[in-house]
């Protein structure tokens, strides 16, 4: 065989695997999906099927109702009410819910990230990286709940995950950080009183508040070992500044 005709011949051949690979892959998401109603939007994360089944997107974590902007992914999702969408169930978790990824037909998990609508969370380590670029971009052009403070960039921080705190480090003068809240990628929050500080060091053990250190009185670490996100929010709800590590 000429070597012309033997690389188109290669060619055609790896045309033909690809689509086949392509196929197959397509064949079986259709096999793990499920179509479902959605009958109830309980929150920005959950809702609930005609059939009754509580479902909780997995690799996301949107605002509690007590928290600011939470009727952003709330209404979002509202949209899909009675409507039949997809589905791909992954576990059960310790409350009950069915985990699970959802297509509308977009994957609707990483949507709601990328629209600045809710934060990672918990990610299939196959996922991370898509993840952690949706939220990153939705931070840096201030989308949904992470519209920026007017104190955007005046603060900096340094994360010790072995010895659990965080030094932040104010670089504006005069701010009160009086009702500004930190969380890391969980829905644990830390609330600031009245203070105004240059440099300050927030321990997540217990302890009693000085004029150089600050106590979460947690009873458990904060901070992953592997990977984690620091988020502080201006007493309006809006973001300050952020610091991800392990991504």
């Amino acid at each position: 065989m000429k070597p012309k005709h033997a690389a188109i011949l290669a060619f055609l051949l790896t045309g033909l695997i690809a689509s086949n690979i392509y196929l197959f892959s397509i064949i079986n998401q259709d096999e793990t999906r499920e179509s479902v109603i959605v009958a109830r939007v309980i929150d920005g994360d959950t809702f609930q099927l005609e059939d009754g089944r509580k479902i909780r997107l997995t690799n996301i974590n949107a605002p509690e109702k007590s928290q600011a902007n939470h009727e952003l992914s709330l209404n979002y999702l509202k949209q899909f009410l009675n409507k039949s969408i997809k589905i791909e169930i992954t576990e059960t978790d310790r409350y009950g819910r069915t985990l699970a990824k959802a297509y509308t037909p977009d994957y609707l998990n990483l949507a709601l990230v990328s629209k600045g609508l809710a934060s990672k969370f918990l990610v299939d380590e196959q996922e991370v990286s898509k993840f952690a670029k949706a939220e990153a971009q939705a931070i840096s052009t201030g989308l949904g709940i992470w519209t920026h403070s007017k104190h955007y960039n005046c603060l900096t921080s340094q994360i010790d995950k072995y010895e659990e705190f965080v030094l932040i480090i104010n670089n504006c003068p005069k701010i009160n950080f009086n009702q500004w809240t930190l969380k890391d990628e969980s829905t644990k929050i830390f609330t600031f009183q009245a203070i105004q500080f240059s440099e300050i060091k927030l321990h997540t053990t217990k302890g009693t508040n000085n004029e150089t250190d600050l106590f979460w009185n947690q009873n458990q670490n904060r901070w992953n070992n592997d990977r984690d996100t620091l988020y502080i929010f201006d007493s309006q709800g809006n973001l300050a500044h952020h610091n991800s590590y392990g991504y």
